[in-house]
């Protein structure tokens, strides 16, 4: 909207037309989704107490008592505060990204579809429907995430596909290059994989206050860089990733992300005054996979999503080794519940988890400039 003004507007003022550049708009859309959910927050949080949209943590299968009572203790908070996150961000991408841009279009679809999983889970557990009273069953969750993982794969394969041959950086489209016939089928199923493990990855690590709502700008803002760089066919040269055509407009769906985290922090901080529920979470996790398979960053996302993927992949163990074996090889998971079980304090542990993400970041940013 806003850029199409200012499209119009810097033919006739040239001091305008610096404001079209990605970097400028990623600025703008940070500041305005930042405050549009530090602005809107408190009227949800009202909006969600009297209609009872609250958090039923004493339905979290936790075996451990001295664990659970402590997850008991926020029984109550307001939840799907995430309708306000992705509100922020959407709005802030509507008015400051090029509504031309094929990139933005598909990463708003995943953030969308991804962002009603959520909501249709919250809603279960909220009513105590579904499976076990816990919301949807995962099989069911599993099978709608690979529907738009599948989607998302078959969308951005024409794009990214003619690009594999470019860059030194490694990447899905690139190692698929000789595959022939088989080069569709094998994105879209790491298309899948990589939207599974995002999407499912937030969503567990969003369950310390504050960790996921301040771990994201970090992870989202080495993204954005990243695709900024992608989409600069001089950066993409000198940095040796593959140039990929319209992954600059990601920056600024990356920018407005980080700042809608950030205004939503400081309501979803410890102790939490709203939790964002699987809604904003399993939004999160697609919206950043989908950005990182638009511009061949997905190695990048991985390094500095790296928290992450290791509190899915903890969880993933515990499942596959349980299920192998018949017993756990971990005390408990996801990770943060091992710190949880040991008596740390919240706040210490949602810090600790900040320090291992910064340096994630700092890594992924490395990783980009070798």
């Amino acid at each position: 909207m806003l850029y199409r003004l200012l499209m119009h507007q810097s033919s006739v003022h040239e001091t305008l037309h610096a404001l079209l550049a990605p970097g400028s708009r990623a600025v703008l859309a940070c500041a305005t989704a930042f405050l549009l959910c530090l602005a809107l927050c408190p009227f949800a949080i009202a909006w969600l107490k009297r209609l009872k949209v609250r958090e039923r943590t004493e339905k979290t299968p936790i075996e451990d008592a001295d664990l659970r009572r402590r997850i008991e203790s926020k029984s109550g908070t307001p939840t799907m505060g995430g309708l306000v996150l992705v509100g922020s961000v959407l709005l802030a991408c509507v008015l400051w990204c090029d509504p031309a841009s094929y990139s933005v279009r598909v990463v708003i679809l995943s953030v969308v579809a991804l962002g009603l999983l959520g909501v249709a889970d919250d809603v279960l557990k909220l009513r105590g429907e579904g499976h076990r009273d816990r919301g949807l069953k995962i099989r069911h969750k599993l099978a709608y995430q690979a529907v738009v993982g599948a989607a998302i794969g078959l969308l951005l394969w024409g794009r990214v596909g003619s690009l594999s041959a470019a860059g030194a950086l490694p990447s899905m489209a690139r190692l698929l290059s000789g595959a022939g016939a088989w080069a569709t089928p094998l994105f879209v199923a790491w298309a899948v994989v990589v939207v599974w493990a995002m999407s499912n990855g937030t969503n567990v690590t969003d369950g310390l206050d504050g960790m996921l709502a301040g771990l994201t700008p970090l992870t989202a803002v080495v993204l954005g860089g990243a695709c900024w760089a992608a989409g600069s066919p001089t950066l993409a040269a000198r940095l040796g990733i593959a140039h990929a055509p319209g992954a600059g407009e990601l920056t600024v769906f990356c920018a407005a992300l980080s700042g809608a985290c950030l205004g939503f922090l400081w309501y979803n901080r410890y102790p939490a005054r709203v939790f964002m529920g699987d809604t904003g979470a399993l939004a999160i996790g697609g919206g950043l996979a989908t950005a990182a398979l638009a511009a061949q960053m997905v190695p990048l996302l991985a390094l500095a999503g790296l928290v992450f993927v290791v509190e899915i992949g903890s969880s993933f163990l515990q499942i596959a080794w349980f299920k192998t074996w018949g017993r756990r090889i971990l005390p408990i998971a996801p990770l943060h519940h091992i710190f949880q079980k040991q008596g740390l304090a919240e706040p210490r542990i949602v810090h600790g988890f900040y320090l291992w993400g910064a340096l994630a970041a700092l890594l992924g940013l490395n990783l980009m400039c070798l």
